[in-house]
């Protein structure tokens, strides 16, 4: 990722996100845009209920550890390095832009996998191997059942404790880095290309 030093003196992050061509428009009309919940829901239609459960956990855990506005409720997504944005898309708009560091969030793209799919975040693979045994002494055999069922509270709460490891630094699983911001502003762009 790219860091940039504003003419203030502000620490800035290169950053890039493909958006729908409306998103343009929104920024344009307003100075700024922010996912809203039926955006979500038209674009991942059945599988938008368990989006939005993992992004509730993401805004409250995100909130302890940066100023997000009251109003805002879910991420937008970025690229942190150019070669690995999304390819073009018909109707789409990719963004290149400067965000100031204190209004988004790095981390390990596979430790999101993990939340999003309702899986036990481990620290390392010893710890992986270990919760997969806990798991089979359970006889459990879909690790997302402790989560979408009620029948584990406890493996539930460990589960979702292990989650706040997105945030630790310390811990990384892979090397593909995303960001997140919590809305896009207008100048915050610094270049934008649509695809009709």
């Amino acid at each position: 990722m790219e860091k940039i030093m504003s003419e203030n003196g502000e620490l800035k992050a290169r950053v890039w996100s493909r958006q729908h061509k409306n998103v343009l428009k929104i920024i344009k009309e307003k100075g700024v845009y922010r996912v809203k919940e039926r955006y979500i829901r038209k674009k991942l239609d059945d599988c938008a209920d368990i989006y939005l459960n993992v992004y509730k956990w993401l805004r409250h855990e995100a909130s302890k550890r940066m100023k997000i506005p009251a109003e805002v409720k879910y991420p937008i997504w970025l690229s942190v390095e150019e070669e690995l944005k999304l390819p073009a898309a018909e109707g789409m708009v990719f963004f290149e832009l400067e965000i100031p560091k204190d209004q988004i969030m790095i981390f390990d793209m596979l430790k999101w996998d993990y939340i999003v799919n309702y899986l036990y975040l481990p620290k390392d693979r010893d710890d992986r191997r270990i919760f997969k045994e806990k798991l089979k002494k359970y006889n459990i055999n879909v690790e997302s059942d402790i989560y979408l069922q009620n029948f584990y509270p406890r493996l539930k709460k460990e589960m979702t404790s292990s989650w706040k490891r997105l945030f630790d630094p310390n811990i990384e699983l892979s090397d593909q880095k995303v960001a997140i911001s919590w809305e896009l502003k207008e100048e915050w762009v610094v270049d934008y290309e649509y695809k009709s």
